[in-house]
């Protein structure tokens, strides 16, 4: 039977409560991809890969959109029986629409506190809960730990948050104070009324040895989300003036709440203040995109066997078994593993794989071993499998502008991007950067300021503790101006990249001390107009922000 809540508690909601005095949760977690109606069975359907039970989970999904939708209709634009809504993103996990739905069991004087993942801090699909509790709610206090996780359960790193009740028929929420803050010690050492009153009086930004708080007003962090346009002119992307009615029309795209106010320490804002007109997004100046995806990696990908073979052919195996000699014209070198990426240049001997690449059509490959190859793989049935099948050519994966630089998107404990100076492709594992300067992007990418932003602008939801950085967050991160960087230091950059290219990247812990990483960040530090001060705040920025994500891991 579905749970009414007027009706289970109609002396609550009818009464001269009007609500819940206070709601608390731990909702589940559950990917986009795995929500599914929980009063049916799959079998019933044909099984969890048949096209009628895909159905049946897309009906439940918009249910659900719908339900929220009509929780908040002036938010959500919604009108009952109307299709033309806003709807939340339907990439969003379960418990964000656990959160919506416990906001409107609240009576106006309840409190709300959720424990969940963090993942909305950061991530796309936490922009609609962003942007509605900025507008309608006070976002009391959202509370994260770096030494410790809450759970030993859950491979997820999770926050508290505080709410107020939301009144969606006014925006009262933009002149509240947001606070954000970071414990540096376990929850149960400082979970004392004098410390949250302390933390209550923050204003601005404060760092003690047991938190460090971050307070801004929702009004700013709202114009801070708003989508914004870009003179190409400038080295750095112009904000729209979000004032007066763009602050109602402009579309809200969401926020690294979690990496700029509660991991963010001191000097990413000092980077961020005397980079103003030399720091520029990624994505503004080169082509940041996801490598490709071949529907069956042990078709696509061989490997050369160095068996001798005639003149124009390359004798290699595949991951299935077969072994024999290609056309080279078919075999293009691929960055398949980040484990290929151990320098700051990748080397074609460091390259283990080719991937099969034929654009013609079967009538233009006849008396072709490509021919035969394909052939042998629709024997193997890779045809039929759902990427390949919807190809016009289910063996073509498609023309691709061969990338000059290598973008490593999970990261443990080495930081590392890497020049291509040869034609090869890139696996669906890692990004692809095109940009025309590839040698002095390259570098600011391998600086320690971009490792910092990196470590700001990416998820560490999982509790595994790995850094994943998504296209969207990559195209996102501040880079240091490539012209300006061309313009200073020629040659100890120069000589900087000579060192870098011919040893491994180590882990950053290690990888900071090194001379050629540090004669490197000297020509940005420059540039930026850092203090030596500030240059080691960057290092020592670094350092925290890999070994807290590293230990929080550990930490259960």
């Amino acid at each position: 039977m579905p749970f009414v809540w007027d009706i289970a508690f109609v002396e609550i909601f009818e009464g001269d409560s009007g609500g819940f005095d206070i709601v608390i949760g731990n909702p589940p977690y559950v990917r986009q991809e795995m929500i599914v109606p929980p009063m049916l069975d799959p079998r019933d359907f044909g099984g969890e890969n048949s096209s009628r039970w895909k159905e049946q989970k897309k009906a439940y999904k918009e249910k659900l959109q719908r339900s929220v939708a009509a929780a908040w209709p002036r938010f959500f634009q919604y009108k009952p029986g109307s299709d033309t809504f806003r709807k939340p993103d339907g990439k969003s996990d379960l418990y964000i629409y656990f959160y919506f739905h416990a906001l409107s069991l609240l009576n106006p004087q309840g409190s709300f506190c959720f424990i969940t993942s963090n993942a909305w801090l950061d991530v796309g699909y936490g922009a609609e809960l962003q942007e509605f509790l900025l507008r309608h709610s006070h976002v009391k206090l959202i509370l994260d730990n770096e030494v410790k996780r809450s759970f030993a359960q859950a491979d997820v790193n999770t926050v508290i948050v505080l709410l107020a009740p939301p009144d969606d028929r006014r925006e009262r929420g933009l002149d509240q104070i947001a606070r954000f803050v970071m414990f540096k010690k376990p929850f149960e050492e400082l979970a004392r009324a004098k410390v949250f009153k302390a933390i209550e009086a923050v204003t601005e930004r404060q760092s003690t040895p047991v938190y460090r708080v971050t307070a801004r007003p929702q009004r700013e962090l709202l114009e801070e989300g708003l989508e914004s346009e870009t003179d190409e002119e400038s080295p750095t992307p112009q904000k729209r003036k979000s004032h007066g009615p763009l602050i109602k029309t402009a579309r809200y795209i969401g926020n690294k709440w979690g990496g700029k106010y509660l991991r963010a320490p001191d000097i990413f804002f000092t980077i961020l203040e005397k980079g103003k007109g030399k720091l520029v997004r990624l994505g503004d100046i080169a082509e940041v995109r996801r490598g490709f995806t071949t529907g069956a990696n042990e078709f696509f990908y061989l490997e050369p066997t160095g068996k001798p073979a005639p003149a124009g052919y390359l004798h290699v195996r595949n991951g299935a078994g077969w072994e024999g000699e290609i056309e080279e014209e078919f075999l293009k070198p691929v960055i398949k593993s980040p484990r290929e990426c151990r320098s700051i240049l990748i080397k074609p001997e460091d390259l283990r794989y080719k991937i099969f690449m034929c654009h013609k059509d079967k009538p233009a490959l006849q008396g072709t071993a490509a021919l035969d190859y394909i052939r042998w793989g629709e024997a193997q049935g890779y045809h039929e499998r759902p990427s390949c099948k919807g190809r016009p050519r289910w063996w073509d994966v498609g023309v691709r502008e061969f990338p000059n630089i290598v973008w490593v998107k999970s990261i443990n404990e080495s930081h590392r991007q890497a020049l291509i100076p040869f034609d090869a492709l890139v696996d669906q594992r890692l990004y692809e950067i095109t940009y025309r300067d590839s040698f002095h992007l390259n570098l600011i990418l391998n600086s320690t300021i971009t490792i910092l932003m990196k470590e700001l602008s990416g998820r560490v939801n999982l509790g595994e503790g790995v850094l994943d950085t998504a296209v969207y967050e990559a195209n996102r991160v501040p880079v240091l101006a490539p012209l300006l960087l061309a313009a200073a230091g020629a040659t100890s950059l120069k000589d900087a990249f000579d060192r870098m290219r011919s040893r491994e990247i180590l882990p950053i812990l290690d990888e900071i001390h090194q001379p050629d990483r540090r004669a490197l960040d000297e020509v940005v530090f420059d540039v930026l107009g850092l203090t030596a001060g500030e240059r080691e705040a960057v290092y020592e920025a670094v350092i925290d922000l890999v070994r807290a994500r590293l230990e929080r891991a550990r930490s259960v």
